[in-house]
């Protein structure tokens, strides 16, 4: 039997860390864990478009605009137009919405503690090492890489960029 591949392994770890501690996020906080990583990413970068924020999520840019319109709604976060470019909107997380998140950040990492204390101190340690070592190349030459050895997978380019 083929065993699964670590992208597996990895998506399922995911999932299942995420998808446990999700109610008592959204019990104790009134967010979802995905609305509250777009509060945090928001907060992290004061004045963030929504064209970067979208990239960062790493959700449909229709799922963050949906989280995005629930978090401005709520009172957590401001839109304002770009001084720049009227096209665009600046993002940023209100008193209200950088309360709530530094209400939020010590439940993330007791469960992040949590979920490691599966490893030892030196396994985790190793295993942030790698995750940091994977996680530069995935962003910097795992891309070039992978359209030099199979070049049908080159990203396509918009013709608005042409």
């Amino acid at each position: 039997m083929l065993r699964q591949s670590f992208t597996y392994q990895l998506a399922s770890i995911a999932e299942n860390a995420v998808g446990s501690s999700a109610r008592l996020f959204e019990h104790r906080f009134g967010l979802d864990v995905h609305e509250l990583r777009v509060l945090r990413l928001i907060d992290d970068q004061p004045g963030v478009t929504f064209t970067v924020l979208a990239q960062q999520t790493r959700f449909e840019r229709s799922a963050t605009s949906r989280i995005l319109s629930r978090l401005v709604k709520a009172g957590l976060v401001v839109r304002a137009i770009d001084d720049h470019d009227a096209r665009q909107f600046r993002l940023q997380a209100t008193e209200a919405g950088k309360a709530l998140r530094k209400r939020a950040d010590p439940l993330s990492l007791e469960i992040e503690t949590l979920i490691l204390s599966a490893l030892s101190e030196a396994e985790q340690k190793q295993f942030r090492k790698i995750l940091d070592k994977l996680n530069l190349w995935l962003n910097v030459e795992f891309q070039p890489e992978l359209e030099r050895l199979y070049p049908d997978a080159a990203r396509k380019q918009s013709k608005s960029r042409t």
